[in-house]
């Protein structure tokens, strides 16, 4: 991999060169007639060949600022500002918030693709395995023929381990479990190759056998094809198994992000401190758990220039009149606090 320093986002240090540069994203959303933020200002570099967690409590803006990626925002949101500069595989670069309806239909799928998080409800009822999977390989091959469309999805089947790979392509998705039917998913963002893959919260509805199952055939994509992934989930437990760095985001901003060892041995920010002590482990057995006093604000809800002071036990009167500012504390760590040094 080459590597730069790229010094736009969250993860300044010298790394492999950023394909996705998100700048000052900013997503509103109408509601009862007024406009809320949804996503606030956040800025990141994605680099090549990685996987990256983002992770929060339901509501801090982790899917929607994918969606933003993907053109897939419902009509209530829309990008109010800033920039997603994603570098193409012949080398040119797109602003995803900004590309024309026919430049999305040639990225979407062939570039960049997305794992939705309930594959039951992702997948068409109605249309068997083996067309759903080939779509995208008719829509971004056009010169292919039908037979080299079938051999390259039954080979992406049964690269994804789904068992008998040709009887698959008869099958519809009620007719699969729950793991079979997120491994046909990750079948369909994965055959056409693309750059980066988002997945969102892949493992949520699975048991964990099969969870470890998908974390590791995601890992398995990661390493052998050079995938670049973004994973979104709000368990830490899940994202410190594969990903190489975290972002942590609480009400559509980011909180803290760095290397995963980092920020699961030396969190820097509040909010991560409780996402992580509020993990289940051995130790604490048949006790309570931990949990951090409140809730997520909505975003009618109105917001301190930092979110996270009415939930946090260091909050003090500047962190209700001035944003927290940007620290770098350490290689690849950058937290937003005003009593981080």
């Amino acid at each position: 991999m080459e590597l730069v320093k790229a010094g736009s986002g969250d993860f300044d240090t010298i790394k492999a060169r950023p394909i996705m540069r998100i700048k000052d994203l900013t997503i509103g959303i109408h509601e009862s007639k007024q406009v809320y933020t949804a996503v606030d200002r956040i800025s990141m570099d994605i680099c090549a060949g990685e996987i990256v967690g983002v992770v929060g409590e339901s509501g801090c803006g982790k899917t929607v600022t994918n969606l933003a990626l993907m053109g897939l925002l419902p009509k209530v949101l829309f990008v109010q500002g800033g920039s997603a500069e994603f570098e193409c595989e012949d080398g040119h670069h797109i602003d995803l918030v900004k590309i024309s309806g026919k430049e999305r239909r040639e990225i979407n799928g062939n570039e960049i693709s997305m794992i939705y998080q309930e594959p039951l409800t992702s997948l068409d009822p109605l249309m068997k395995i083996g067309r759903q999977v080939g779509e995208a390989v008719k829509i971004h091959n056009s010169g292919l023929s039908d037979e080299e469309v079938h051999d390259r999805v039954v080979k992406e089947l049964g690269e994804v381990g789904l068992p008998d790979p040709h009887g698959m392509l008869e099958m519809y998705p009620h007719q699969l479990s729950g793991g079979m039917r997120q491994r046909v998913m990750i079948a369909m963002a994965t055959v056409c190759r693309p750059r980066l893959m988002i997945a969102d919260e892949p493992t949520t509805a699975l048991d964990v056998t099969v969870q470890a199952q998908v974390l590791k055939l995601l890992k398995h994509i990661n390493q052998k094809y050079g995938m670049t992934i973004v994973l979104i989930s709000h368990d830490l437990s899940v994202i410190s198994q594969i990903c190489d760095r975290v972002v942590v985001m609480y009400a559509g901003r980011i909180a803290e992000a760095a290397p995963t060892q980092v920020i699961m041995t030396a969190p820097a920010h509040e909010y991560t401190k409780g996402l992580i002590n509020s993990l289940p482990s051995m130790e604490r057995k048949g006790s309570d758990l931990p949990c951090i006093p409140g809730h997520v604000p909505s975003t009618e809800e109105k917001r301190e220039p930092c979110p996270f002071a009415p939930r946090c036990a260091l909050a003090d009167d500047i962190c209700r009149q001035q944003e927290p500012p940007r620290r770098m504390i350490g290689e690849g760590h950058v937290v937003y606090c005003h009593f981080v040094k």
